[in-house]
């Protein structure tokens, strides 16, 4: 009996002693939904006719790439040239994740687009949830592409929108005759990637950094007060009577107003009339599908909306006649709505708001920026310039100016702005306007207003450097 007893206590306690066996993960499901091994493959690929359009037809072939064999599509011109096949799995709903891999000879944006039953080309935002669509800013080599298949639950790929019936691959104002491959076209379970980049932005004139401008409203609301009801004449008189103060301990204090088809912005030649502004309006409104609405350029417009990051103008003041070494003492900006809308969830009379003024690090073209390029054929490294990382971002994480909009005439304090573009450190390539959502300027008036006093404005009181 003690011997059984002394083994049974044996076997208890190696097996306790023993590790715990792992099980080993399943492995990750992963589907090809195309074959590139057998040149005959490339006859299932047509090119896609978009009738608002019109593109000259790409052509598509199975041939060897840098991986081994691939699609090679090549372009010869156009908007959105595209090649399109109804020839693949037509139940994407099992996984999660779409992987290819993308060669390309420039930086340009690549786009992948699957239709549903249900999916529709239409505009606008019913229209772009309808389709899944992936677009690419891709770089020179291979580009790993990697995106959700369902990155919100309201979006293609959906269970009420049917089966998969199209795929395609298109390009944006590619080069003629030029070609990029496309190899290792998967679906997969594996997570999908994280997408989320935490930017944090210092505020001119503070010691702060925020994540934002939702961030830097919060941080200030308590601080604020309905706004008092000006016109652009009590603006400009308030800002001179400010200026005229001033020169009572800088005599040489000098007003300059900036203000498209006016004059004053230049004392050394008072009766030059400025047209140094430039301002342009561009969307990068998702979902990814509104790759056209993203491709506009309002450069031309008189009026336009400001509302948050991605529905807002770009605007830079050219600042030449201010002497390197002035002293910046005061800035204003001043921004007239078009309208008397006031939406009832984001009325800056009666709700604390935020505005910010983003520091550009491009050289933006008013008449061809959009959300894919800040010139033609030169591409943001992000839709809509959002990237603010490394030593050549897109945009600084720089917060210029800031400030709650008004009623018809909003103000912002831009002296730091000046300070920062007339620092001779500083390029300046403009700012983007842009606010937290509490506040929507449905139409504001641009620099092409057909009347002058409603433009946008910088006023600026300054003193030029002593003469040697």
């Amino acid at each position: 009996m003690t011997r059984i007893l002394l083994s049974f206590l044996f076997v208890l306690l190696t097996s306790a002693a023993a590790p715990a066996q792992t099980k080993t993960p399943p492995p990750i499901r992963a589907v090809a939904l195309f074959d590139f091994a057998n040149p005959a493959a490339a006859k299932i690929w047509s090119p896609l006719a978009l009738p608002k359009f019109n593109d000259p037809p790409a052509a598509a072939v199975i041939a060897k790439d840098d991986g081994g064999r691939g699609l090679k599509i090549t372009f010869a011109g156009g908007a959105w040239p595209t090649v399109t096949t109804e020839t693949m799995l037509d139940d994407w709903l099992p996984y999660r994740t779409f992987k290819a891999d993308l060669y390309v000879s420039r930086p340009c944006v690549v786009g992948f687009q699957a239709l549903q039953e249900k999916s529709t080309r239409e505009p606008g935002w019913d229209g772009s949830i309808s389709r899944w669509v992936k677009t690419v800013f891709a770089l020179p080599g291979k580009n790993e592409v990697s995106a959700a298949l369902r990155p919100h639950d309201y979006s293609a790929i959906h269970p009420k929108l049917g089966k998969v019936i199209r795929f395609e691959i298109f390009m944006y104002r590619p080069q003629p005759g030029e070609s990029i491959y496309v190899d290792n076209i998967r679906l997969t379970d594996e997570k999908p990637p994280a997408t989320e980049v935490k930017t944090q932005f210092r505020v001119l004139g503070t010691d702060w950094t925020v994540s934002g401008v939702q961030e830097l409203g919060k941080k200030l609301a308590k601080d604020w007060k309905p706004p008092v009801e000006r016109t652009v004449e009590q603006v400009e008189k308030d800002f001179a009577a400010m200026h005229v103060e001033l020169k009572k301990s800088h005599p040489r204090a000098v007003l300059a107003m900036f203000r498209d088809g006016a004059k004053g912005f230049d004392p050394a030649r008072p009766d030059k009339v400025y047209g140094g502004w430039k301002d342009a309006y561009w969307s990068s409104h998702g979902p990814d599908g509104a790759t056209v609405e993203r491709a506009e350029n309002f450069g031309k417009s008189a009026t336009q909306e400001i509302f948050m990051r991605h529905r807002s103008p770009l605007m830079r003041v050219e600042l030449g006649s201010i002497p390197p070494g002035s002293k910046i003492f005061a800035a204003r900006l001043v921004i007239v709505r078009a309208n008397d809308v006031y939406d009832k969830e984001r009325d800056p009379r009666k709700n604390p708001n935020m505005w910010a003024a983003e520091a550009c690090n491009r050289p933006w073209e008013e008449y061809e920026v959009n959300a894919y390029e800040y010139a033609k054929g030169k591409f943001w490294k992000a839709i809509g310039g959002m990237n603010w990382d490394g030593d050549d971002p897109d945009f600084l994480p720089i917060y210029l100016a800031h400030g709650p909009g008004g009623g018809r005439v909003s103000t912002w304090d831009f002296t730091e702005a000046v300070k920062f573009w007339t620092d001779g450190k500083h390029a300046n390539h403009g700012f983007m306007l842009h606010g937290d959502a509490r506040d929507w300027l449905s139409r504001a008036h641009y620099r092409e207003s057909p009347e002058v006093q409603n433009r946008p404005t910088l006023l600026v009181t300054y003193e030029p450097p002593s003469m040697p």
